[in-house]
């Protein structure tokens, strides 16, 4: 480990995972160059006991695939296993292509799948919306803390929506009749913004793609929501089992069965990758033919900790 992480929570900190020390130096230069701070470990074991000393200092990792001792999906396996880590995103950098390593890596719950040699555009594209999402999964799970206590009795929560601002909201209400609903939380934005952005405001996937590298995303948003109509339906149903979820739409549906089995495409696509991870995240996941509605469960069972 280069240094102690000692700064403020503020600072944005990105930890830097390799076991070779010329790509670390070359790494880091362009990370800082990007205007990150930058921690290094040399391995998943040492890059783990690091986060495990402070958990919150570090926003995003960014480990290379193939490492001795504990290489990259190794370590994304163990933090998204622990309650204290489970939300720090994690970003493979590997020059395996194989569409099974892909697939590993979204279903071990990695963010991102970036090949070497990496595009440094992209690359400042991918650690930003991380760090963004990291900061708003942090300041959702106070929410979850307190919403919790209050709907542990709650047996039926029925909502609607039609805007992608009201995402967040929602999903955090329903996730908090989850016995998990950190968890819940990021299955239910993935697929609640999914149906509103394909299919309320009709944005397929190849669009958000082009529309994401271009950041033309939000004010496409923007320019469709007058000729919206229709609602989003959200609800949660307490059984002996679980909670189980369920989410329609009023479009046409998309191609489901390719992002739900994990396709490799979506590791390293703008766009599909929240459905993919959500897909993981429940216990169980289904769609109905067309994809415009989507059942998923959260059993009643208490996180794994290592």
């Amino acid at each position: 480990m280069d240094a102690p992480v000692n700064e403020s929570l503020s600072t944005k900190r990105v930890l830097l995972v390799d076991d070779d020390r010329l790509v670390l130096m070359m790494m880091t230069a362009v990370l800082e160059r990007l205007g990150h701070m930058v921690v290094t470990a040399q391995n998943g074991a040492e890059a783990y006991a690091l986060i495990r000393q402070q958990p919150d200092a570090i926003d995003v990792v960014l480990a290379d695939r193939m490492m001795p001792l504990m290489d990259g999906l190794g370590l994304t396996r163990r933090l998204k296993r622990e309650a204290a880590t489970r939300l720090l995103p994690v970003i493979l950098l590997t020059g395996q292509s194989a569409p099974a390593d892909q697939a590993d890596g979204l279903a071990a719950g990695a963010f991102y799948y970036l090949p070497k040699p990496v595009d440094e555009a992209l690359l400042d594209r991918v650690i930003k919306a991380a760090i963004q999402e990291h900061d708003g999964q942090k300041r959702v799970r106070q929410t979850l803390r307190v919403h919790q206590t209050a709907f542990t009795n709650l047996q039926l929560a029925r909502f609607t929506l039609e805007r992608p601002d009201e995402v967040e909201g929602v999903a955090s209400l329903l996730a908090s009749m989850a016995p998990d609903p950190e968890r819940a939380f990021q299955g239910l934005s993935a697929l609640i913004a999914n149906a509103v952005e394909h299919g309320l405001y009709q944005i397929g996937r190849a669009a958000k793609e082009q529309l994401v590298a271009s950041g033309g995303f939000q004010a496409e948003l923007q320019r469709r929501a007058p000729g919206v109509t229709g609602v989003v339906e959200a609800s949660g149903t307490r059984k002996a089992e679980g909670i189980h979820y369920l989410i329609k739409d009023p479009g046409p549906g998309f191609a489901w069965r390719q992002q739900v089995s994990s396709d490799p495409s979506t590791a390293r696509s703008r766009g599909g990758r929240g459905v993919a991870r959500a897909a993981v995240l429940f216990d169980s996941l289904a769609y109905n033919a067309a994809g415009n509605t989507v059942a998923g469960l959260m059993r009643n069972k208490k996180l794994e900790t290592w």
